[in-house]
């Protein structure tokens, strides 16, 4: 069984997969590659292979590309460790649209959590053809090979800015990161956000944010939102690991 340990709180111990909600702050984030397969994707080739046959057609864009999967997820000292299995899109697409059975991993990724001169957080709107289609989310995405070091270490920092940039055109240079992480655990998904403070208001940023946006050959995003506190309760369009994260995140003490 899959289990999580977060010392010193609530959820000490084991926990079954899927069973955890809950948002923590931490200091430092450290995740290496594990050289190894994925037994889920090995042992269920044919039906996946059958089911992404069928996604193809469907979607025309889906690009079967490399992504790295979480395990043994764990906080120590204010640390979070994880290790990540490489695996492709396809199983994982499999995987997520079989309903995230327990498969010995979890949905790990990165996330921009981007604030504004007056306290909103931008989230970005998933075009048509994606995963994540309608929804509002924090700019980021998969972990994937381009962030494994010589070492085996994973920079999920660098995986973030690059996805921060790919997604909305900014760079990571021209915001204040704000040391730490928010550690967001919701069932089989764990988001790792690094916040991203903005000097520009938020119609300003928004309005920045949207016209490097219209550049793009392919964008990602149709859209950008600004969500202050008082908007939580119309929050029905948002990703349901950010539904839970922002109530944290505007609870937080500031600098």
């Amino acid at each position: 069984m899959s289990c999580i340990l977060f010392e010193g709180r609530s959820l000490i111990g084991k926990v079954p997969f899927g069973a955890t909600r809950e948002v923590l702050r931490v200091r430092n984030c450290c995740l290496c590659l594990e050289r190894c397969s994925w037994d889920f994707a090995t042992n269920r080739e044919a039906e996946i292979s059958a089911h992404w046959g069928r996604r193809k057609a469907e979607n025309p864009d889906f690009f079967n590309g490399g992504i790295l999967v979480m395990q043994s997820p764990r906080i120590e000292s204010g640390t979070f460790f994880a290790e990540l299995i490489q695996t492709d899109f396809k199983s994982y697409l499999f995987w997520r649209e079989s309903g995230f059975p327990e498969a010995g991993v979890f949905d790990g990724f990165g996330a921009a959590l981007i604030r504004s001169a007056d306290g909103a957080v931008l989230l970005g709107r998933q075009g048509a053809g994606n995963i994540n289609s309608g929804l509002a989310y924090l700019p980021g995405g998969f972990i994937d090979p381009r962030d494994v070091r010589e070492d085996g270490s994973v920079s999920i920092d660098e995986s973030i800015a690059r996805e921060l940039v790919e997604e909305t055109g900014l760079n990571a240079e021209e915001l204040r990161r704000r040391p730490g992480y928010y550690v967001t655990v919701f069932g089989a998904k764990i988001s790792i956000a690094v916040e991203y403070c903005s000097a520009l208001p938020a119609d300003a940023l928004r309005h920045t944010m949207l016209n490097r946006i219209a550049t793009q050959d392919d964008p990602e995003l149709e859209d950008i939102v600004a969500v202050s506190e008082r908007d939580l309760m119309s929050s029905s369009a948002m990703a349901d690991y950010v539904q839970m994260l922002l109530p944290a995140v505007f609870s937080a003490p500031g600098d």
